[in-house]
């Protein structure tokens, strides 16, 4: 036991001094720290880098269609157009919902199902149009999945799609679509869906045309320790490349109304620990977003001091992808004050940004 406690505080000291973990010492970290010393030392690492500071953004979500050609075993999203909750919304009504905005808001974020009738042009479209009559609006869009489809719809390759859809207004790529990048696990969750190596060409691609983009990875049904960790590695190791990835974001996955509603969700002890060790494992990417839609915003608020330094945002109740999974945020719409408020109740200090983690307050 004694080696045991050497073994970790000497992996943990070595971080705090700003060296860098391995996988096998992730892995070990994992098994035998305490939840209450991963969680000191993840707060002590995120608060060498921001203080008190906690980001926010006013933004909102635009969901165009849940009609999608893939049948991910653990969505909730996906449906056909004869089922009673399937929506396809046109461009014009996006654009009118957009235009009746406040003027505060500063990020589009658009994601939806893999349409199979819309190909590149038809979102080339709807950039040109937001940006038409919101030009300050900052759009981050598109997972990677989204982006191989259009491009093999169109018959362009990945970058040349991605160039045409930063000239049309694109400022960053979503971070979705990764899951876990296991194949074996991937092969039982979304089997048709593109692998890791698509998810991470796209993104590499974006990085080095200048467009940034978020690293996601849904946790909590049937990966492993270990696939979470190599998942982890990974981006890390594209970060190291690259420096393109604002943040990270660990998403839990919710069991109503999909394929995996046999498996219990988890605890939130397990929350603690995937967030605690995502901030102690990442020494290259700033930012870890406890995106309180999907979790709630008290366990979010609780995620702060564990690591994660930003909270997401108003979202104005526009995205549907965690309410139809059974999130405990089944109208997620939180006003500035109230987030502000959140916050300052876990004694942080609330700072507005915009989608380049520039300060606005």
């Amino acid at each position: 036991m004694a080696n045991i406690e050497k073994k970790v505080q000497t992996i943990l000291n070595r971080r705090l001094e700003g060296g860098r973990i391995s996988t096998k010492e992730a892995f070990f970290l994992y098994q035998n720290a305490p939840l209450s010393l991963l969680i000191k030392i993840a707060h002590s690492i995120k608060f060498k880098l921001f203080g008190k500071k906690v980001y926010y953004i006013q933004n909102v979500h635009v969901e165009p269609s849940n009609y999608c050609i893939y049948k991910c075993k653990f969505c909730s999203f996906h449906k056909d157009p004869h089922e009673p909750m399937f929506w396809e919304d046109d461009i014009h009504t996006i654009i009118n919902r957009i235009n009746n905005l406040p003027g505060s808001i500063k990020e589009i974020h658009i994601t939806g199902g893999v349409h199979p009738q819309r190909g590149l042009e038809w979102y080339l479209n709807l950039l040109h149009d937001i940006k038409n009559i919101r030009p300050s609006l900052q759009i981050k869009a598109f997972t990677a999945i989204e982006i191989q489809f259009m491009a093999k719809k169109s018959g362009k390759s990945i970058s040349e799609t991605l160039q045409l859809l930063k000239k049309a207004g694109l400022d960053a790529l979503a971070g979705g679509g990764a899951e876990i990048f296991n194949d074996n696990v991937r092969k039982q969750l979304c089997p048709e869906k593109g692998d890791a190596k698509i998810w991470l060409n796209v993104h590499e691609q974006a990085h080095h045309l200048k467009i940034v983009s978020n690293a996601t990875m849904l946790y909590g049904h049937i990966e492993t320790i270990h696939d979470r960790i190599e998942h982890m590695h990974t981006i890390r190791l594209l970060q190291d490349e690259t420096q393109g990835f604002n943040c990270f974001i660990p998403l839990k996955f919710r069991h109503q109304q999909n394929f995996l509603s046999h498996i219990q969700e988890l605890p939130l002890v397990d929350d603690l620990k995937v967030f605690a060790l995502s901030r102690i494992f990442f020494d290259n990417i700033l930012h870890i977003k406890a995106y309180w839609p999907m979790i709630g915003r008290e366990k979010a608020a609780l995620l702060l001091h564990a690591g994660a330094d930003d909270i997401d945002g108003t979202i104005y109740d526009s995205t549907k992808i965690y309410t139809m999974a059974g999130s405990e945020e089944q109208k997620p719409m939180i006003t500035v004050e109230e987030l502000k408020a959140l916050i300052k109740s876990e004694n942080f200090i609330p700072i507005e940004r915009d989608l380049f983690y520039h300060e606005l307050s």
